[in-house]
């Protein structure tokens, strides 16, 4: 090898300007994380907030769609809510909540336009595995039945 290959050339950067491309690209990346996440969940704000007025602590979390987008995959409205109880020993509990999501969803959104309601229950106890409850109704013969 020469003094003169240029293959052996390094490169110098300041730490400065590493330091300052690194804060700026986590700037962008987390800004495009937000713009996305307000996109697919802005027409069930009102809803994840209403119900996270109706059931404090509960920590809601509302979508819709279908399944990886295939159309074989039934139009769904989605609920992911924390309890403070253990949702498979209240089930009582948990019809009550499920009635009174789905009254919610009905008052701040077309509940009509989805083919089935996924509810998610779970209760996160420290140092231990999440319990988790989930539900699935046919909204048809939810709102037939109301």
């Amino acid at each position: 090898m020469t003094t003169h290959d240029p293959e052996s050339v390094s490169r110098n950067f300041k730490g400065r300007t590493i330091v300052l491309g690194l804060i700026i690209f986590g700037l962008l990346m987390s800004g495009s994380l937000y713009v996305f996440q307000t996109i697919n969940t802005y027409q069930f704000a009102d809803t994840q907030n209403a119900l996270a007025k109706a059931f404090p602590h509960s920590r809601p979390r509302v979508e819709g769609g279908r399944l990886k987008g295939k159309q074989e995959n039934p139009l769904t409205f989605r609920v992911t809510m924390a309890v403070s109880f253990n949702p498979h020993q209240q089930d009582e509990e948990i019809q009550k909540m499920t009635e009174r999501i789905l009254e919610i969803a009905s008052e701040n959104l077309t509940l009509e336009e989805y083919e089935q309601a996924e509810l998610h229950f779970y209760q996160a106890v420290p140092e231990q595995k999440i319990i988790m409850r989930d539900v699935t109704l046919d909204i048809k013969s939810w709102m037939n039945q109301n």
